[in-house]
């Protein structure tokens, strides 16, 4: 029997709570972002070439946070009760609430289930950046303190954005930016539910499914006319 996911759709919908609005949430974590990134930016004093290099080196870091939160967490049952959560909300939700034949949200109130929850971007900020960057003030290296805080943040922003851009509806202005297409159709390939726990999981630059062997590419044009059977149960 395949899987129903308008059927998912209207009980996840029906649960979320009346007051959400997808706006409010995307403002909290947009703002925040734009604010780290804003001051970290301000504190910078004669940045060297050397210490510019901060910035695609942590880039390249997140990017690989991101492969391996969503390979290893986001679709393998974790023990303890955050890792869990993590999978219960993206391999239980996520791809249950978007399957590769509807993708697109269809209300701002969708949007619960596109974005990270809010709070997540100041676990991020409070977690995993501040440590970073105070141990990095406290060696005297206050320019890649703020060049780190600046590129993790803008790493994460860039996840949300991509991320959002692939379940955006059929013929939004994204749709012209070079690269942007193919990127899409990797996420589309990835909400396969015979694939979601096996390929593509970099979200916005596929670097570590390229060189950890996961990355998975099937063009558009050799689908056939007939749509895929969704397996009625998740992995």
């Amino acid at each position: 029997m395949a899987f129903d996911h308008q059927q998912f759709r209207q009980r996840y919908r029906a649960a979320i709570r009346p007051d959400y609005r997808g706006w409010q949430h995307m403002l909290i974590v947009a703002l925040t972002g734009i604010g780290v990134i804003g001051y970290s930016v301000a504190q910078l004093q004669d940045v060297s070439w050397q210490q510019l290099l901060t910035v695609p080196l942590t880039l390249l870091v997140v990017n690989f946070a991101e492969y391996a939160a969503h390979r290893w967490a986001g679709h393998r049952k974790g023990k303890n009760p955050l890792a869990r959560l993590f999978y219960s909300r993206h391999s239980g939700d996520h791809h249950s609430f978007f399957i590769e034949s509807a993708m697109p949200f269809e209300s701002t109130r969708d949007w619960r289930v596109v974005l990270f929850p809010a709070y997540l971007i100041f676990a991020f900020l409070f977690g995993l950046v501040a440590p970073v960057w105070y141990l990095l003030m406290e060696m005297g290296h206050g320019n890649v303190a703020y060049l780190y805080a600046a590129s993790a943040i803008g790493g994460y922003l860039f996840y949300e954005v991509m991320h959002f851009s692939y379940h955006l509806p059929r013929g939004s202005f994204v749709e012209k930016t070079p690269g942007w297409k193919q990127l899409r159709r990797l996420h589309v390939l990835h909400h396969e539910r015979d694939q979601m726990a096996a390929k593509n999981f970099n979200i916005t630059l596929p670097i570590f499914d390229l060189l950890l062997n996961t990355l998975y590419w099937r063009s558009e044009s050799s689908d056939t006319s007939a749509p895929r059977k969704a397996e009625s149960q998740h992995d």
